[in-house]
């Protein structure tokens, strides 16, 4: 996957725990060895090992005073525990700043970093450091996620108590996907808009040569075409002009469905969790999303988002930077619902507009609504963000269901296509990239 944009990630709330002091087991240990030799020394006469127990003695003193001055057995001054998340100078994940305030004196903090995909890292510092702590969190997801949660242990002075860990705050954001460059795209069977940079079948002025026809009122001059004039006129004061096609802007729906996430390993396409670093359907389809978005806004063109079922609301078709930005906020909000077999009702979208379908297809719902629009006059293409399935830790009852669902699918592509509906894989076994499928779908169409 392509490192992901982090610009959106939203910083994380603070936390205040009260520390659990509790006695330092090895205090404890050091203590019952003291008092073993030094009565070991009294009863053998052996002064040397009470000279050896000295030390524990000693520090079961201090731990003593710790009790007294409130770092004992029990509860202590709250802790304040802040995170803040904010894009890497790299752009290679999600920068974090934790700041651990302990109001009771310690010697040390121990603080426990949870970060995405369930990895763990413990960081021992002293309590001036664990005010400034920073890192970078690697991100290969992208939509909301958790990013870091911390847990937080003090120790205290002469490491005579230590404090419980105790949870802080977590850490969330929704992390933009990434989006490949495109130049070259397909257009709807006809463009409807005022004004743009594709041709329209009616005439008026900006676009490619149309035919030449006599001068009538609201004709400008400039359009006269002198020698066509020349040669065709009958009588004094027939006039000719060059007519030309009109110029407009494409309308381009994105249809998302965000109703199931899946990864390569068909093994937890049951519903188990996916892996951490594996790019899943849906980061397939926000980033196929996200850059027919920026491509077709570039252009000129107005762009609108339809999710099918997934928790992410519309956004009515619109052009220039702003709405850019709105469609690169919903996209990366698109999250499943978790009721992939459920009903979903059917999106509706304008007329003349070129329906883009991003689904796995792996049920009938999307390839059902892809050939409805396209029955409709609708120029519908279909983008397959299914994962290159990974068999390998499949049994041989998993291989046979996946075998099973495969045949499904691939009639189910075969009869989309035979009725209208063109087809492209965002992830191919092949490896080309999606930019040249596109190139092969964006040859000009005129409409009649």
């Amino acid at each position: 996957m392509s490192v992901p944009d982090t610009s959106h990630a939203r910083p994380g709330a603070g936390s205040d725990t009260a520390p659990v002091w509790v006695r330092n087991p090895a205090l404890v240990f050091g203590l019952a060895a003291g008092v073993f030799l030094a009565g070991l020394g009294l009863v053998a006469g052996r002064p040397e090992l009470a000279v050896v127990a000295l030390p524990a003695l000693v520090t079961a003193g201090f731990g003593a005073r710790g009790r007294r001055s409130g770092l004992g057995i029990g509860g202590g001054a709250p802790v304040r525990t802040t995170t803040e998340l904010a894009p890497s100078d790299s752009g290679r994940g999600v920068r974090y700043r934790t700041e651990v305030t302990a109001t009771d004196p310690a010697e040390a903090v121990a603080v426990e970093f949870r970060v995405a995909g369930d990895r763990r890292h413990v960081v021992v510092v002293d309590a001036r450091t664990a005010a400034r702590l920073s890192g970078t969190v690697p991100v290969t997801h992208s939509g909301p996620q958790e990013i870091l949660r911390t847990h937080v242990s003090l120790l205290g002075p002469g490491g005579t108590a230590l404090s419980a860990p105790a949870a802080g705050p977590v850490a969330s954001a929704v992390v933009p996907p990434p989006h490949l460059p495109v130049q070259h795209l397909p257009m709807p069977h006809r463009v409807t808009g005022i004004s743009g940079a594709h041709d329209s079948a009616r005439p008026g002025d900006g676009g490619e040569f149309r035919d030449v026809a006599a001068f009538t009122p609201g004709d400008r001059l400039r359009r006269i075409d002198w020698r066509r004039t020349a040669r065709r006129a009958e009588r004094p004061g027939d006039l000719y002009v060059r007519r030309t096609f009109a110029t407009a802007d494409a309308l381009v729906v994105l249809v998302v469905d965000g109703r199931d996430d899946l990864g390569p390993d068909v093994t937890r396409w049951s519903g188990a969790r996916h892996g951490a670093h594996e790019t899943t359907s849906l980061d397939l389809a926000r980033e196929a999303a996200l850059s027919l978005a920026t491509a077709y806004v570039g252009a000129g063109d107005r762009v609108g988002f339809r999710a099918l079922g997934g928790a992410a609301r519309s956004v009515e078709p619109g052009g220039g930077t702003r709405h850019l930005e709105r469609l690169r906020s919903t996209i990366a909000t698109v999250t499943p619902t978790g009721d992939a077999d459920g009903p979903t009702r059917m999106p509706l979208v304008p007329a003349a507009s070129l329906v883009v379908v991003l689904s796995t297809f792996l049920d009938d719902q999307p390839a059902t609504m892809a050939t409805t629009w396209a029955a409709t006059g609708h120029r519908v293409v279909a983008v397959d963000v299914l994962p290159t399935p990974d068999l390998r830790r499949a049994s041989r009852h998993e291989r046979l269901a996946f075998r099973l669902l495969a045949l499904e699918r691939e009639d189910r592509l075969a009869e989309m296509t035979a009725t209208g509906v063109e087809r492209i894989s965002w992830q191919r076994d092949d490896g080309s990239s999606p930019a040249v499928q596109l190139r092969l779908l964006s040859r000009p169409r005129r409409a009649g």
